[in-house]
């Protein structure tokens, strides 16, 4: 059955309305989550490990880390070693069974945890793909907790108040169907002197 363009955008917009409500949904279960869990496509994974120059001794620590792929891929393609923290306790399982199947489970760690209540100063590199809401309050934990030249990668929605050392911009169009635009963009920053 044919469908007019209109038809067609509009059948879209309905899916990823219904997408971003039943993810909504989902948070709200848990009164301690901050955002609803959105998978990160593997080619935003790559640039924002990219971006951050992530390697062998890099302790990269991802911030409702949902599925694990950000900190396992740090761990199978660049070497380091990292730790992911959700809320979600199913997700968390299912990043530990990732890892496992990838064999990376002794350098890339999940917890069930709220990202406000854990412990970042260990890390070198930060990644976070969260709502545009909480990142002010998300700022200023890290910039408390962080060691200075500590990089931070931030998925569409910047850090308010910080100097961005690069941002870079590109399509992803697998993300039109649950954020209404296709462009990704990534921000790092460094974290400053005291």
């Amino acid at each position: 059955m044919a469908r007019d363009a209109g038809g067609l955008v509009t059948m879209r917009i309905w899916l990823a309305v219904a997408c971003v409500v039943a993810a909504s949904v989902c948070a709200a279960d848990d009164p301690k989550s901050v955002s609803p869990y959105a998978a990160t496509p593997d080619s935003v994974v790559e640039a924002m490990l990219k971006l951050a120059s992530v390697g062998p001794s890099d302790y990269v620590i991802d911030l409702g880390s949902g599925d694990g792929r950000l900190v396992i891929a740090a761990a199978k393609q660049h070497g380091a070693s990292g730790l992911g923290v959700d809320i979600d306790a199913k997700l968390v399982e299912i990043a530990r069974r990732f890892a496992a199947r990838d064999g990376v489970q002794d350098r890339a760690q999940f917890v069930v945890q709220d990202l406000f209540e854990t412990d970042v100063r260990r890390a070198t590199v930060v990644t976070i793909y969260l709502l545009p809401t909480i990142m002010d309050r998300v700022g200023r934990k890290l910039r408390a907790e962080l060691s200075p030249g500590t990089r931070v990668v931030v998925h569409d929605f910047p850090l308010p108040g910080w100097r961005i050392d690069r941002v870079t911009s590109f399509d992803v169009p697998e993300k039109r169907d649950y954020t209404f635009n296709e462009r990704a963009t990534l921000y790092l920053y460094t974290v400053p002197p005291r």
